[in-house]
């Protein structure tokens, strides 16, 4: 009740300030849907380009573009890096959200469809990551499109243009510009220019990467969105089950893989020390009460393989796995959709270990959402900066089960599981997005952090805000997944009963900036949907505890000294209580124990930013939307 009583003056607030502004009603926005749905089209890649020369990059038909670019703050001639140093990168990732945005903007919102051809255009593309270090058809899915190595005899992951610019960079006559920098006074500059020249091997060897659960489930995710919309796109579900023919192969690797802290196997019980840095809290409450854990991680391999594979090129970075609470919403996501949909029948939820890691890892999803993180975005979130992007991820999930509970029984461990997420996310999580809007005159915006930590010349700090609309329609998508039913059998769509007046306030303010500025120039569409997972100095490895170190030789040494030189992977085996824990933490006596900012001068870290996934989810916000000004006055079906 004190909650929907803080609701509701807020949204009494809201409403008085736009009755003083005189604010006028939200424009039309079908003509803005359709002319983001058009640009989409347009930036679509329609035919393989081969790599020219930096700028003329390698592009794969079908792939939506997304760009590596590094996030460098500070003085002007710092902060024009950020600008000018872009690659374009041949990912499945970016293409493969931008295609479930899509269809679930057609889905839900008063979107028009996407024409077959640019939907099998890209599903096609998704088609080419598989990956092929296997001698049966799999749906684990890569990040990076593979290249076979004769020498080796194995598929190596190859991002062809960011190999390249490594290679252009080193070659460039560095003596003669460093001179140049030196005369301008830009040493700033000139100092991280060397550091990537000096980093370039370690650089290059983060990039031939195994396949990971993130790709894999989103893939799974999008499967299962075709199934729903099967008669609106039967060639397109065609073409996407024909490069699925094995899905079984996804539940073999989660119980070949899962963390499992609590077990015996130290290739299982073993995990980045950043990673148990965080998520030591929900270790300690699952050790006092008993329980087992299981959840997902991002790589699909084991230290071992890790050792194997080293010096074949495939090995996941720093050898060993971690936990991601971002790829953990995606798996849970991609699970959940494939068994309501009929994707994958709902008894594989009988098997133990399957339901062990979908009710440990949601659970531990609602944890951290409960708990804010912990305050420790830059090791939660280990590739994912935005936490309203991860917000929305969980949000999909919580969305598709009560959509398909309207309508039918949940498979039990889905209807235990329901009601706690519906809590996280219409209280803890509803909350910060309210308490994080920022008014500007009858809208509100949010902003992360990309262009908000430049100065001028005169050392005052701009705010360039360009990942604000990115944030914003973020946020929106996260209000109306969490606040909206929709009936699956007429596709209809209503706010919910309780849904306090501030949050539909709030999704209007929403819409109305992004009606104005999504497609104008005041604002880059830019965003930071992915990122290394160093993203400065709160988030290296080696400031955090470890008790285990794995040597080359596939043996393990208890007494940890960083100084060993055969060391394989420095990691965190097993449990340990809080005290012990507190006692290695001051030990290491380096170890950061709190998070500031994405933004230092001192430092940069590469992030993937894609102006049409920008552009996408903008479009779901403002289609969803319009579907509920259309249908919304009509009686609920609550």
């Amino acid at each position: 009740m004190g909650r929907l009583l803080v609701y509701g003056i807020l949204g009494a607030v809201f409403l008085w300030t736009n009755l003083l502004c005189r604010a006028q009603p939200v424009p039309d926005i079908k003509f803005k849907v359709e002319e983001l749905l058009l640009t989409l089209e347009e930036l679509q890649v329609k035919w393989n380009h081969p790599y020219l020369a930096p700028g003329l990059w390698e592009e794969s038909a079908g792939l939506y573009p997304s760009d590596v670019r590094l996030n460098f703050v500070g003085r002007p001639e710092v902060a024009e890096l950020r600008q000018l140093i872009s690659v374009f990168d041949n990912n499945m990732f970016a293409t493969a959200w931008i295609t479930s945005t899509l269809l679930e903007a057609y889905l839900y919102g008063n979107t028009p469809r996407t024409s077959d051809e640019q939907l099998h255009l890209a599903i096609d593309a998704i088609g080419q990551f598989h990956d092929h270090n296997h001698n049966y058809n799999n749906s684990l899915m890569c990040f990076w499109p593979q290249v076979y190595n004769a020498t080796t005899s194995t598929w190596v992951s190859t991002p062809a243009n960011l190999l390249e610019s490594y290679d252009v960079v080193v070659r460039m006559p560095w003596t003669e510009i460093d001179e140049i920098l030196e005369k301008l006074g830009w040493q700033d500059v000139e100092k991280f220019i060397n550091e990537i020249i000096k980093d370039r091997d370690g650089y290059l060897s983060v990039f031939h990467i195994p396949p990971d659960f993130d790709d894999t489930f989103v893939n799974l995710g999008l499967g299962s969105l075709l199934v729903d919309l099967s008669h609106d796109f039967p060639e397109a579900l065609a073409r996407w089950q024909r490069d699925n023919t094995n899905l079984t192969s996804l539940l073999d690797a989660l119980r070949r893989y899962a963390y499992r802290p609590f077990g015996q196997n130290p290739d299982l019980s073993s995990i980045d020390p950043r990673t148990y840095y965080y998520i030591r809290y929900f270790l300690n409450e699952a050790h006092a009460a008993g329980q087992d854990v299981a959840l997902v991680p991002t790589w699909v391999q084991s230290i071992e393989e890790a050792r194997q594979m080293r010096d074949r090129g495939v090995v996941m970075p720093l050898q060993v796995n971690n936990v991601d609470a971002t790829v953990a919403a995606n798996t849970v996501y991609g699970l959940t959709g494939a068994i309501l949909s009929g994707l994958l029948p709902s008894s594989v939820l009988d098997d133990p270990d399957i339901r062990q890691i979908y009710q440990n890892t949601t659970t531990f999803l609602i944890f951290m959402m409960e708990n804010a993180l912990f305050g420790r975005p830059d090791l939660a979130l280990t590739y994912y900066p935005s936490v309203f992007e991860f917000y929305w991820f969980v949000a999909r999930t919580y969305n598709r089960m009560e959509t398909a509970r309207r309508s039918r029984p949940l498979p039990a461990v889905m209807e235990e599981l329901l009601p706690r997420l519906e809590s996280a996310l219409q209280g803890p999580v509803t909350d910060e997005i309210l308490k994080k809007s920022q008014e500007f005159e009858d809208m509100i915006y949010f902003d992360d952090f990309l262009g908000d930590a430049d100065v001028d010349s005169n050392n005052v700090t701009l705010v360039k805000a360009e990942d604000r609309l990115f944030t914003t329609a973020m946020a929106g998508n996260v209000l109306l997944t969490t606040w909206t039913l929709f009936n699956d059998s007429d596709r209809t769509l209503r706010w919910k009963r309780e849904t306090p007046g501030g949050v539909q306030t709030a999704v209007e303010k929403i819409v109305r900036f992004l009606s104005r500025y999504i497609l104008e120039v005041t604002y880059k569409p830019w965003n930071a949907f992915f990122s290394a997972s160093v993203k400065g100095k709160t988030s290296k490895a080696g400031d955090y505890p470890t008790n285990c170190v794995v040597l080359l030789n596939g043996t393990r040494d208890y007494v940890i000294d960083k100084r060993v030189k055969d060391g394989l992977a420095y990691t965190m085996l097993g449990y340990v209580s809080e005290s012990e824990y507190e006692v290695m933490v001051n030990d290491t006596g380096k170890t950061p124990t709190k998070f500031v900012s994405y933004n230092d001068p001192n430092v940069f870290f590469r992030f993937w930013s894609s102006p049409s996934y920008t552009y996408a989810v903008a479009m779901l916000v403002l289609g969803r939307y319009d579907k509920l000004q259309t249908e919304g006055d009509l009686a609920s079906h609550d």
